[in-house]
């Protein structure tokens, strides 16, 4: 450029521009030549960390997180149960037969659960009616005797205990006749399919062998079937029985969250779960 400038400029516009312009000019070269070594570096320095920094990125890719090894041991996420949500972060269920043993307490939990979120407040709206007709004290407790007694709001200790026996002889009964049937896992089943033979070596179960129940190994085993439907409600194809499979499984979950949410909702407000929805109006 300044070659040019003194061969062509010089003639038409004299010294004077000239050298006024070769200082910004030399100037100029010399910032482009720092920008020029400055980028070289920089890319110089990009290159020499790019293989070490892309073997890291590979290693710390290919590095099996927590969540991944426990969810590789867990057997959560086939899709043979209705319900799998592929949610077993702890990796509990590591077999089938565990996997059936959990299905079975999670579904007696939620069938208990659906018969408290409808007994609770039925409870607390027609608790005082009937104990005024009968003559009876009322159990309801709080300020205004209109809550529930529960383990937070108390009261429990005034339900009679023939009440509590009561209860204790129906789930007695109820898993009395499921093991009876020879096709639900009962007690033992339970601890053998948790792992207590092969803690002890003991055939619990009586299945003639140590290890997971060989009753939860069959594919045809369906956790919670009491073989119990007096209205024959699961009838139809394989795929309307899954579909009541799973509205059971989903509305008992839903239950388990709500009474849960009964209870600690009373012990914060002291105002009755019936207030919100109320069963006899007026009450």
């Amino acid at each position: 450029m300044l070659s040019y400038i003194r061969t062509v400029a010089r003639p038409c516009l004299g010294d004077g521009f000239i050298y006024g312009a070769y200082v910004p000019l030399r100037a100029l070269e010399f910032a482009t030549m720092i920008k020029a070594v400055f980028v070289a570096t920089v890319a110089g320095c990009v290159s020499a960390f790019a293989a070490p920094m892309n073997a890291i990125q590979h290693r710390m890719d290919s590095r099996p997180t927590p969540s991944s090894s426990l969810r590789m041991q867990s057997v959560v996420g086939t899709g043979s149960m209705v319900g799998d949500k592929n949610f077993d972060p702890l990796g509990f269920a590591d077999s089938v037969a565990k996997l059936r043993i959990y299905r079975e307490a999670e579904l007696k939990h939620g069938r208990l659960a659906m018969l408290a979120a409808l007994g609770w407040p039925v409870s607390e709206a027609l608790d005082k009616p009937l104990a005024a007709q009968l003559g009876m004290k009322t159990l309801l407790v709080g300020a205004s005797q209109d809550v529930a007694p529960s383990v937070l709001n108390g009261g429990l200790d005034a339900v009679s205990p023939a009440f509590w026996v009561g209860v204790f002889l129906f789930s007695a009964g109820t898993e009395l006749y499921a093991t009876s049937m020879k096709k639900r896992a009962g007690f033992r089943s339970t601890l053998a399919a948790l792992g207590a033979e092969n803690l002890t070596g003991i055939d619990l179960d009586g299945d003639g062998q140590v290890g997971a129940p060989t009753m939860l190994k069959d594919d045809k085993y369906l956790p919670g079937d009491l073989g119990f439907d007096p209205l024959r409600l699961y009838t139809g194809s394989d795929e309307d029985k899954r579909t009541m499979q799973l509205k059971e499984v989903n509305n008992g979950r839903l239950a388990m969250i709500a009474i849960t949410g009964f209870a600690i909702k009373e012990a914060v407000t002291k105002m009755p779960i019936e207030a919100l929805f109320p069963i006899v109006p007026g009450n």
